[in-house]
């Protein structure tokens, strides 16, 4: 008895050995990076503040997809920017736009329908902050709801919810005056962490240029974090780490186009604690090309040079290849940039040469995009 108890008062004692960590099987449903199913988002819905879940972001990023034929609209000018941005088929008799979403589009098991009403339900309450500009260049935020949520009471096999957005709001959720960017659809909904989606969606909205800073306290607004984890060390822990990890992993794996590090930047000669900002350093993976934004590209392209031969003397020739030099980035300003001058030129008849005048006017704007840093985050 006595050898029996010695013996198991030893074994208690002895440390245990530590189980090694086990690294997570990608699942099998994800989708590959080769059938992505690529979106158009404004900057203005990725800079959007607010507080959601993982689900509730999923359910953002839907309606995003929902509303990509009017995005295509506007980018090759086939929609007006503000006085007819929506046809009346798309509004219903209440001024409002409807999305009839789909619980099976949110890739959510039936087991748990009950928390997606809960989410769906919680999305007509939390406060969002979505960032505009005006015609004059001044910046706003518009506080508001994203929509008012209908969910049926009756049983039917097919469950969904109307979403209805007040047209002030949609507005603001296809504005591309910030600009816009390619997001990927199926790697959002295959993030596990809420931080992740939208730490994804930030830099992919600076994947073309390799790096983007962002002012900490900024970081924190984006994400919700202005009242949690106080510690700089528990958003490394909490937020950004986990982040980097699940992103690298779905990258590595074929399930992403994109991933990330960062590294903390202090201003003022601290050692340690919260940093000054943030610089991110983006990484592409191989096969992440995004063969539907260079379609929209070309035929933005396409739009640019017939303005030029219609409105400012172009020779066809010259137009296109003034055009080549049209992208993603700059397309906006362009735009932009020709309407001015088409409205200049109408009145100032000192202009002369009008193609020689626009070119100038639109090689200064190209350099200006080409030379421009992503050193802040506006």
């Amino acid at each position: 008895m006595t050898t029996e108890k010695n013996t198991n008062k030893k074994n208690s004692s002895a440390p245990r050995q530590r189980k090694r960590p086990l690294k997570r099987q990608i699942s099998t449903d994800l989708i590959p990076i080769e059938e992505e199913t690529w979106l158009i988002q404004p900057i203005a819905v990725t800079m959007m503040r607010h507080d959601y879940s993982l689900i509730q972001i999923r359910i953002l990023v839907s309606i995003v997809e929902n509303l990509q034929q009017i995005l295509h609209g506007i980018l090759n000018n086939q929609r007006a920017r503000q006085l007819e941005l929506f046809t009346t088929d798309e509004l219903d008799e209440d001024g409002r736009m409807p999305i009839r979403l789909p619980f099976k589009a949110l890739k959510v098991d039936a087991n748990h329908y009950p928390q997606l009403r809960t989410s769906l339900k919680m999305l007509a309450s939390i406060p969002v902050e979505i960032p505009y500009k005006s015609p004059e260049g001044k910046k706003f935020k518009k506080i508001t709801n994203l929509c008012d949520v209908y969910i049926p009471e009756d049983n039917s096999y097919n469950k969904y919810a109307v979403l209805k957005i007040d047209k002030s709001v949609a507005e603001r959720l296809v504005s591309l005056e910030l600009g816009y960017h390619r997001l990927g659809k199926q790697i959002v909904f295959n993030c596990r962490n809420r931080y992740t989606q939208r730490i994804y969606m930030f830099i992919e909205s600076w994947v073309e240029k390799g790096r983007a800073v962002i002012k900490t306290d900024e970081f924190r607004k984006m994400l919700r974090l202005e009242d949690s984890y106080h510690k700089f060390s528990d958003v490394v822990r909490r937020v950004l780490q986990p982040a980097a990890d699940e992103l690298r992993e779905l990258a590595e794996q074929g399930f992403s186009d994109c991933w990330f590090d960062y590294e903390k930047k202090y201003d003022h000669g601290q050692r340690g604690g919260e940093p000054d900002e943030l610089v991110f350093r983006i990484h592409r993976t191989e096969n992440g090309i995004d063969k539907q934004l260079e379609q929209i590209s070309q035929a933005q392209r396409e739009r640019i040079a017939q303005m030029l031969v219609r409105h400012f003397d172009f020779t066809p020739a010259n137009a296109r290849k003034l055009s080549e030099r049209v992208n993603g980035d700059n397309y906006s300003d362009v735009f932009t940039k020709l309407t001015d001058l088409y409205s200049r030129l109408r009145t100032d008849y000192s202009i002369r040469d009008k193609a020689a005048y626009v070119f100038a006017s639109l090689d200064r704007l190209f350099k200006e995009h080409e030379v421009q840093e992503p050193e802040e985050v506006k």
